[in-house]
């Protein structure tokens, strides 16, 4: 694996994604028009952009409360997601992924 990095999500941020997911599943069900396809769609979101992620983790920006992690956004709908991750050796370790509207989100 030249100057590929192995991309790796904790415990912890796959139990966030599926909150995410949830919440997206629970906010279509609740519309007037619920979209099917829009749990799709986010997945794919995920997929695409943590993708960028095995080849370039060092284009994602800082995280301004701790300089040692990284935060990469995650474009979706009205908002996406923000995942918070840890560059280590040749691995990038996933550790969160938070709406950004959440009230407890910083």
């Amino acid at each position: 694996m030249i100057g590929g990095w192995r991309v790796v999500p904790t415990l912890a941020f796959q139990h966030d994604i599926e909150r995410l997911e949830e919440h997206i599943v629970e906010r279509e069900l609740a519309s007037h028009t619920p979209d099917d396809g829009c749990l799709f769609r986010f997945r794919d979101a995920v997929e695409r952009a943590l993708g960028v992620l095995s080849f370039a983790p060092h284009t994602c920006r800082r995280c301004e409360a701790h300089r040692e992690f990284r935060e990469m956004i995650v474009p979706f709908g009205h908002g996406g997601c923000v995942v918070l991750f840890a560059i280590r050796e040749h691995e990038v370790l996933l550790l969160a992924a938070r709406d950004p509207h959440e009230h407890d989100y910083r």
